[in-house]
């Protein structure tokens, strides 16, 4: 499923795509020993994932690294679930109002902080946007791809592999999503399962490949979704890391901030 980079209000990177799992890979991956030493328990997919999207859904923030094809659209994401708040830092179009093709945004208690140097004495200008600003993608597709995942029958255990040096179980399902839109069981709640099935098909797909890769301590380190839509074949990768250990998120200074009108009335002045 891909989204488009708003520097306003959404923030998400572009879907497209990757394949290249195998720099994945750990040395057993390659040669079969990481399936002839795979523990029954492990090869339970449905029960991992679900464990995985609990646990990494529970955890108090992290960093999700985003990415496209060959690593282009990339977005780095700070997530914090309490308060809810986010930091997404975005390679989008370079234009005369973004110079560096930099979009910086930090979002907290229902206002989004844009970073800018086009208001004199200002360092970010702000948009009341509402709810939590972006969090939910800051999270990732952990909960969309994982659930998913679970609700198909053709998700199977791929291989023990490696992700950023962390033994980690590799899972792969083909999701159909006219199968999906039917799917009633507890692995997927409603309103998300047809959420995330409106926005695969209105990207002309009808079904997609999804890769998970779950450390030994049940977080999801790293996922990929790919299909073929509309626009030709689409990839989104997540990598997932600092697991509890970011930095508390907070409001930028008071006074380095510009409210929206100040920001138009700048952009405005030759």
């Amino acid at each position: 499923m891909t989204a488009a980079v708003g520097a306003a209000l959404t923030m998400m990177a572009a879907g497209c795509g990757g394949g290249d799992g195998g720099s994945d890979r750990g040395d057993d991956a390659g040669n079969g020993k990481g399936r002839a030493n795979k523990s029954d328990a492990r090869t339970d997919a449905r029960a991992v994932l679900l464990a995985a999207a609990k646990k990494t859904g529970a955890q108090a923030s992290y960093k999700t690294v985003q990415t496209g094809q060959g690593g282009s659209d990339r977005s780095e994401m700070l997530y914090q679930r309490k308060p809810a708040a986010t930091v997404i830092k975005a390679e989008v179009t370079k234009s005369a109002a973004n110079p560096d093709g930099i979009s910086h945004m930090l979002s907290l208690g229902g206002t989004t902080y844009v970073k800018t140097d086009k208001v004199p004495g200002k360092s970010w200008y702000s948009m009341d946007v509402g709810g939590g600003g972006g969090a939910p993608r800051a999270a990732g597709y952990v909960p969309e791809f994982a659930g998913a995942l679970a609700a198909t029958k053709s998700t199977k255990w791929i291989a023990e592999e490696k992700i950023g040096g962390r033994p980690a179980d590799h899972y792969r399902g083909t999701v159909v999503l006219r199968e999906l839109a039917e799917y009633t069981g507890a692995a997927l709640d409603e309103d998300l399962r047809d959420a995330y099935v409106e926005g695969a098909r209105k990207q002309g797909m009808k079904s997609v490949v999804i890769d998970m890769w779950v450390g030994k301590d049940d977080l999801v380190l790293k996922s990929r979704e790919t299909g073929e839509g509309s626009k030709g074949r689409e990839v989104i990768n997540e990598e997932y890391s600092q697991f509890g250990a970011v930095p508390k998120i907070a409001a930028p200074a008071p006074g380095s901030v510009a409210t929206w009108d100040e920001f138009i009335s700048a952009q405005a002045t030759p």
